[in-house]
């Protein structure tokens, strides 16, 4: 199991060092200027059979409203097509990002008990890919996952999807620090 964690810890590293990797030759993807202003337009899809979407993109509007990024909302339909048909690229910054996040909660049951259910378990999978907006071209793709059993007694799920969107934003924003509240 200790190999396993420090596996997936090293894949998260690489994964990490991939957003400061060359994206072709002489270039980086440095999504943030020296100032920490965007460097980037960013696109969300959330799309969830089990999470209202609107709580997510309340929870990403507060790391824009903080970072100063435009947040650009797509539909479900719209989502459909990422990758295949990614948004128009924006001469006004250097790259466009697209995001399909999906967060998800599902109730565990034992097969052996019919009658009981277990633990509630709350999860997001997030898709990302990074395009150059002078040629269009795809210069990363990454894929973030985290699931999470929730604990029944300590109420709503939301404060569970919120620490998600956390974990996503600290792997796409690593140096972002949520404002006091």
């Amino acid at each position: 199991m200790r190999s396993r964690t420090l596996a997936w810890s090293m894949l998260g590293l690489l994964l990490l060092q991939g957003m400061s990797t060359p994206a072709r030759a002489g270039s980086s993807v440095q999504l943030f200027k020296d100032d920490g202003a965007p460097r980037f337009s960013f696109y969300l899809a959330c799309v969830s059979k089990t999470v209202q979407c609107e709580i997510i993109e309340q929870m990403f509007g507060h790391w824009a409203d903080d970072r100063q990024v435009t947040v650009h909302s797509l539909t479900p339909d719209e989502a459909a097509r990422f990758p295949a048909d990614p948004v128009s690229p924006s001469a006004d910054t250097p790259y466009l990002i697209t995001v399909r996040y999906a967060p998800e909660m599902a109730s565990v049951s034992n097969s052996l008990d019919a009658g009981s259910s277990g633990l509630p378990i709350v999860s997001y999978v997030a898709n990302v890919r990074v395009f150059d907006t002078s040629s269009g071209k795809l210069v990363k793709s990454m894929t973030w996952h985290q699931e999470r059993m929730a604990d029944r007694d300590h109420g709503s799920a939301n404060p569970y999807l919120e620490a998600q969107v956390r974990d996503f934003l600290k792997h796409l924003d690593p140096s972002y620090k949520p404002a006091a509240s």
